[in-house]
């Protein structure tokens, strides 16, 4: 059984304008205040089995590792609290007409997947509902500029 958290948002940007940001985890403190820090593993595109450390507000450093990618999106996955297997993706879905649709999600299974959510579950939807705006704001602004 597992808990799960889900926000979109419709972008006023091409997917793989949307996608590209996204996959530019390193620069998501920059535009969004749910994240403090992010340290990749490696350099370039973000791949298939890197693992990146994410730092937020309020809670323990994850340890992320990067199930899928492409130009509009990537999941990951994190087992950084005992007894809890964390599965998240962030996913631009074309419109047709040169918006998209950003899919945010966030599984949470295991043991003590009820009671980490029943601490944490207003948090976790505030920091998505937090990365949401922010990946709007940040796609429409490079849109804007022809990025």
């Amino acid at each position: 059984m597992s808990v799960d958290f889900r926000d979109t948002i419709a972008i006023a940007a091409p997917a793989p304008v949307v996608g590209g940001i996204m996959n530019a985890v390193q620069e998501w403190p920059s535009w969004t205040a749910s994240i403090s820090t992010v340290e990749r593993s490696s350099a370039g595109p973000l791949t298939v089995g890197e693992s990146v450390v994410v730092t937020q507000p309020k809670l323990r450093p994850a340890t992320w590792t990067v199930t899928k990618v492409d130009t509009n999106g990537f999941e990951w996955t994190s087992s950084s609290v005992p007894g809890v297997h964390n599965v998240g993706g962030h996913w631009a879905v074309d419109n047709g007409d040169g918006t998209c649709t950003a899919e945010l999600t966030l599984s949470f299974a295991g043991p003590l997947a009820r009671v980490v959510t029943l601490f944490y579950g207003s948090l976790i939807r505030r920091y998505i509902r937090m990365e949401a705006e922010g990946l709007r704001k940040a796609a429409e602004g490079a849109a804007a500029q022809g990025r």
